[in-house]
C-alpha cells in the first residue's frame, strides 16, 4: 500500500522529470521540449499557474510520464475526458497535448480517454492543494477511482465515437488558432536570443 503523501514526492518528481523545484509556477513561461534540439516557449499565464498543481499531481497518480510526448498526450485525453470544468487552460493545452499523439500514439490516447470517462480529476473535485497534497497515494487514487480503472482500460464504441469527435473538434480548433502559432514561434526567439532560459536555470 502506497501510503506516501503527494507533498513529499513532488520534489523527486521535479528532479526526475528535469523541472524546476516548484514545477515551474513561478516561471515568466513555458518551456516545451519537443527533441532534444527543439524547443517552444510561451508565456506562463495565471490561468496555467493555477492547473499545473493538480496536473503534475495527475502524473503521478495516473502513471502517465511527464517527461515525454507520448505521455503528456495520454494525460491530455485522461484530463479532457475526466474534465477540466473551471481550469481553462489545462482545456487548451491538453486539447494540443492530445493532438501531439494522434499519428503515434492513437491507441494509448483512446484508452487514456475511455480511462478518463470512468474516473474523476482534481480540476473537478472540491478538495484543496492542502488537502489533496497531504492525503496518501493510495486513498488519492481510491477517491478518484483509479483504483478500479488502470491504464489498460479497455473502450468501448462510445469511448472511440466521443474520442474520435473530439479529435475533429481539436483540428477545427486549431486551424482558428494558427495566428496563435506564430505569437509562440516569435515568443520563443525573443527568450532564445534575450538568453531569458539561460538566465532561469542559472
Amino acid at each position: 500500500m502506497d501510503t506516501a503523501l503527494p507533498a513529499d514526492l513532488l520534489a523527486e518528481f521535479y528532479r526526475a522529470n528535469n523541472l524546476p523545484a516548484d514545477g515551474g509556477q513561478s516561471s515568466p513561461f513555458v518551456k516545451i521540449q519537443l527533441t532534444s534540439k527543439i524547443v517552444l516557449y510561451f508565456p506562463n499565464f495565471d490561468s496555467r499557474r493555477r492547473a499545473v498543481l493538480r496536473h503534475d499531481v495527475h502524473h503521478m497518480l495516473t502513471g502517465y510520464s511527464a517527461a515525454s510526448l507520448a505521455g503528456e498526450s495520454e494525460i491530455s485525453a485522461w484530463e479532457i475526458a475526466s474534465g477540466c470544468t473551471r481550469y481553462s487552460a489545462a482545456f487548451f493545452i491538453n486539447t494540443a497535448g492530445l493532438l501531439s499523439g494522434l499519428l503515434w500514439n492513437f491507441r494509448n490516447g483512446l484508452r487514456a480517454f475511455a480511462r478518463g470517462r470512468r474516473t474523476r480529476n482534481l480540476y473537478r473535485d472540491t478538495l484543496t492543494e492542502d488537502a489533496f497534497l497531504h492525503t496518501p497515494v493510495d486513498a488519492l487514487k481510491k477517491h478518484l477511482l483509479l483504483d478500479i480503472h488502470p491504464k489498460e482500460t479497455r473502450p468501448g464504441i462510445g469511448d472511440a465515437l466521443l474520442y474520435i469527435g473530439f479529435i475533429v473538434f481539436g483540428i477545427l480548433y486549431s486551424l482558428l488558432i494558427i495566428p496563435l502559432l506564430f505569437f509562440v514561434l516569435g515568443y520563443t526567439v525573443y527568450i532564445l536570443v534575450s538568453g531569458k532560459d539561460e538566465q532561469a536555470g542559472s
